[in-house]
């Protein structure tokens, strides 16, 4: 399986484009990722890697596309940040329900999605409310901050985004993409009228449970992962989260255990490899800000171009770029030191492996969906 990846990814750098569609793509990247880092240091943003995410996950050959991804990520961190609010004034101080609400949120916004037309938003919400929960661990009085901070961050990156996707040329071979996974919950579930159906609706969904299952209990470890595994801090922590959570899993339904292992491995994979990029480049850097800006454009434009390729290992082109970018942006301009980049390195790398061995153990076991039972009658 890694020679696979060795392989693809040779294949990739060996098959470069710099004009054409993904050319154009790939600067469309560079310059959004540019443009958001830009915007959040003049802005004195005190984590300026969230709005370059946001830049990068907004960014779209489409600029229909762009806005419809950036409104959800916009309303999705919203509503993530103000659940993280409530969560930490509540349960700050008691760890087992602090824990059940990281595993709640991470699975709803992973099952949602996948169910939900407006699934981008779950996604997002999961993402920014556990990132917010985690941050504050240590310092609850700032949480309100931390959360308004990250909207605005986000904010940020959807702009420079959408700025860039407007003003380059739009890409009208791109394909439409398609709706795509299971349908919605049926409405008042739980009644007796609507219990068939939820059923059916169960069944369909239950590889996808199992997975959220696997990415909620791994973002619930976390927090004890500061004393038994790794010294992490609350922002490691959450930054870790952002790395097991933060690439969308258009796969998950598929029962394949081998399919599901093989997308972890990409993600370990695709990690390390943004990683050990960034801190590469973080060497060369020192304090100029020029060659820092330009060497983070020639990462973001190799990572899309990874992402963008035709050997089937887009996914570890994404982990990549977001682990890249957690390297690279560490403070309000070039890092003075390679150290807070080691430290998310291997919090990243911590998380993802505990994710991975999760996801061989799970595999091993067969869970039956739940069976339909008879229909019965009003």
């Amino acid at each position: 399986m890694l020679r696979g990846i060795v392989d693809a990814l040779n294949t990739e750098f060996r098959s470069l484009e710099p004009g054409g569609p993904r050319g154009t793509a790939a600067l469309a990247a560079a310059l959004s990722v540019s443009l958001a880092v830009l915007a959040a240091l003049l802005l004195h943003s005190d984590e300026p890697w969230w709005a370059a995410i946001s830049a990068w996950m907004v960014t779209r050959s489409s600029l229909a596309v762009s806005l419809s991804r950036g409104a959800m990520r916009i309303i999705g961190s919203a509503v993530g940040a103000a659940i993280a609010v409530i969560v930490i004034g509540l349960f700050v101080y008691d760890p087992l329900p602090f824990c059940l609400c990281l595993f709640a949120l991470a699975c709803a916004g992973l099952i949602g999605f996948v169910t939900s037309r407006h699934g981008y938003a779950w996604l997002i919400g999961a993402i920014t409310g556990n990132l917010v929960m985690l941050m504050a661990l240590d310092q609850p009085q700032i949480t309100f901050t931390i959360a308004v901070n990250r909207v605005f961050d986000v904010t940020i990156g959807t702009a420079a985004a959408l700025l860039v996707t407007f003003l380059l040329p739009a890409d009208t071979t791109a394909p439409s993409p398609a709706a795509t996974g299971p349908t919605p919950p049926p409405l008042l579930f739980w009644t007796r009228r609507h219990a068939a159906e939820f059923e059916r609706w169960l069944r369909e969904i239950w590889p996808l449970v199992v997975h959220a299952c696997r990415g909620g209990l791994t973002v619930m470890l976390l927090p004890l992962l500061v004393s038994w595994l790794a010294p992490l801090g609350p922002s490691s922590m959450a930054v870790t989260a952002v790395a097991v959570l933060a690439v969308p899993t258009t796969a998950v339904i598929e029962p394949d255990a081998r399919t599901i292992i093989q997308r972890s491995l990409y993600r370990l994979v695709g990690c390390a490899l943004g990683a050990l990029l960034g801190l590469f480049f973080l060497y060369w850097v020192g304090s100029n800000f020029l060659v820092w800006l330009l060497l983070l454009m020639v990462g973001t434009w190799l990572s899309s171009q990874i992402q963008s390729g035709s050997t089937g290992i887009g996914y570890v082109g994404t982990q990549a770029e977001i682990a890249f970018l957690l390297s690279m942006i560490q403070g309000q301009g070039p890092p003075l030191s390679p150290t807070p980049g080691l430290d998310r390195f291997a919090g990243i790398m911590v998380g993802l492996s505990v994710l991975l061995v999760i996801t061989m153990v799970v595999s091993l076991f067969r869970f039956a969906p739940p069976t339909a039972s008879p229909a019965s009658g009003d």
